[in-house]
């Protein structure tokens, strides 16, 4: 009946034609033209009361600098190293990807899924928001729902390790009962607690159900040679792929981090890869106006500079939503030292238009838009037509006008209004749900925030603040070598002011 009315639904047919790497994925000229991605500056360069937010001469004035802090991070020169090693391995990797890689990822996650149920992937940060982001933006929205046949032969994919909320990991094993399991463990240290803690857990009841076997079903991605997770990785024998150490967690999705959850979600890394170098392509140019990283960089910049401290960042796409969380580790992660940085706030459009959409539109002025917009969906839904119109919306069906028609508007209404309103804003366009254009926006993104960091002037690939929350919760768990650390925090602890209420 839902077929038969609606069509078949083009999400889960895309997840039906799982990628063969004797098919490997090559874009020819017309499909990169229709998959091309737009950044539209209309609502930043207008005036608005006679005055442009920021006007292409301000752009033009600053893209010198631009240009300057782009060519210094191509030639991998800048403040870009954590701990003496550079971290710009991002920059190159779509060309570096081997085929035979690829081919590795592909058939190994192909192997695991053959002999499992449910795929856990255990990460936190970097190693998770990239891999889940994807995976929520190429599939169907109840994935996990559907029968195995709809998802390609993909099994059920959970993710755990990016918290230590016990609830949610006792609710989580519930659905691993009488299930035969698959674990992905990314992390580079091994030491990572949320992960750790996850993995420990989760490595103990495989053994207990499976024996010796439960190696089997483990693959383990860290470092190359060294660190916890590689020592165990050694001694049970699992499968490993490697994090590289020139590459950070939140520019990592690209790397095995991504690619092999990706796989065994059988989304196509062929395509995805492929997105990824014709961005880098694309923004390799050190031509200002036709680099949309280096724009998307300077409009940031500018934004900062003039006094916008929150991005929000709104998609009309249940799909895309998650990249915006991406997004929101990536930028405040990269951009948040010594004062600077905006507070990236995700959004979903039109739902937090009836919530934190009253702020937006008639807050405080400190906040800048940007809107991830989905062009074309994968289905198209029309809207009825109704005798009696009681919901006034007959003007719609009698126009022809479905719901695609009116989920454009929820970018195109707000965007306007909110510039009226004195929030300037800018839209990128993604043309559809595809693994090429989910990897042309990642790139882009990586690319902008590198720069946004040099503009800033400090290094955008190191996280000193992440660390600290590290320190003082191991220091109050009694985590060896910092029991001193830990009563000196105690101490200060007990010795402030209580006030409860």
């Amino acid at each position: 009946m839902i077929e038969k009315q609606f069509g078949k639904n083009n999400t889960t047919q895309r997840q039906l034609h799982s990628p063969s790497p004797a098919n490997s994925f090559s874009p020819s000229r017309g499909f990169v033209e229709q998959n091309r991605i737009k950044l539209d500056l209309t609502y930043i360069i207008n005036p608005l009361d006679g005055r442009s937010f920021i006007t292409r001469q301000e752009l033009d004035e600053i893209a010198p600098t631009v240009i300057e802090q782009h060519r210094l991070l191509k030639q991998g020169a800048g403040d870009c190293k954590d701990k003496g090693v550079s971290m710009l391995g991002w920059q190159s990797l779509p060309d570096k990807i081997t085929r035979e890689h690829l081919d590795q990822v592909a058939s190994t996650a192909s192997e695991l899924s053959e002999k499992i149920d449910i795929f856990l992937s255990l990460g936190i940060g970097g190693s998770y928001l990239g891999v889940e982001a994807t995976l929520r933006a190429l599939t169907h929205s109840y994935f996990n729902q559907l029968p195995r046949d709809q998802r390609g032969g993909a099994p059920e994919i959970y993710f755990l390790g990016q918290n230590v909320d016990p609830d949610f990991f006792r609710d989580t094993l519930d659905l691993l009962d009488g299930k035969r399991i698959g674990v992905n463990v990314i992390s580079k240290s091994g030491t990572t607690a949320e992960t750790a803690i996850a993995f420990r857990i989760i490595r103990e009841l495989m053994e207990q159900l499976y024996g010796n076997k439960a190696a089997e079903l483990i693959v383990a991605t860290t470092d190359k040679t060294k660190g916890a997770l590689r020592t165990l990785a050694d001694e049970k024998g699992y499968k490993t792929f490697v994090v590289p150490d020139d590459i950070g967690g939140r520019f990592s999705v690209l790397t095995d981090v991504g690619l092999f959850g990706l796989a065994v979600a059988g989304i196509d890394i062929y395509e995805f890869v492929a997105g990824f170098r014709q961005m880098m392509q694309r923004t390799e140019t050190d031509d200002f106006w036709r680099n949309p990283a280096m724009v998307h960089a300077a409009v940031r910049h500018l934004s900062h500079r003039k006094g916008k401290k929150i991005e929000v960042v709104a998609t009309n796409s249940v799909a895309i939503y998650q990249i915006t969380r991406w997004m929101e580790q990536i930028f405040p992660e990269s951009e948040g030292h010594n004062g600077h940085g905006m507070w990236v706030s995700p959004s979903l459009y039109s739902e937090k238009l009836h919530a934190n959409g009253q702020m937006v539109q008639d807050g405080e002025r400190n906040i800048l838009e940007t809107f991830l917009r989905l062009e074309g969906s994968d289905s198209h839904i029309a809207i009825p037509s109704d005798p009696n119109d009681v919901d006034g919306l007959n003007y719609l069906s009698d126009n022809g006008r479905d719901m695609n028609f009116v989920n454009r508007l929820v970018i195109d209404g707000p965007a306007y209004a909110h510039f009226k309103g004195g929030v300037p804003n800018m839209t990128i366009d993604i043309p559809r749900r595809n693994a090429f254009n989910i990897g042309q926006l990642y790139y882009m993104m990586e690319r902008s925030v590198a720069l946004s960091g040099y503009l800033a002037g400090h290094n955008p690939f190191i996280q000193p603040g992440v660390e600290a929350y590290k320190k003082a919760m191991f220091a109050l768990a009694g985590k060896p070598r910092t029991e001193q650390e830990g009563k000196t925090i105690e101490s200060a602890i007990n010795s402030m002011e209580r006030l409860v209420v």
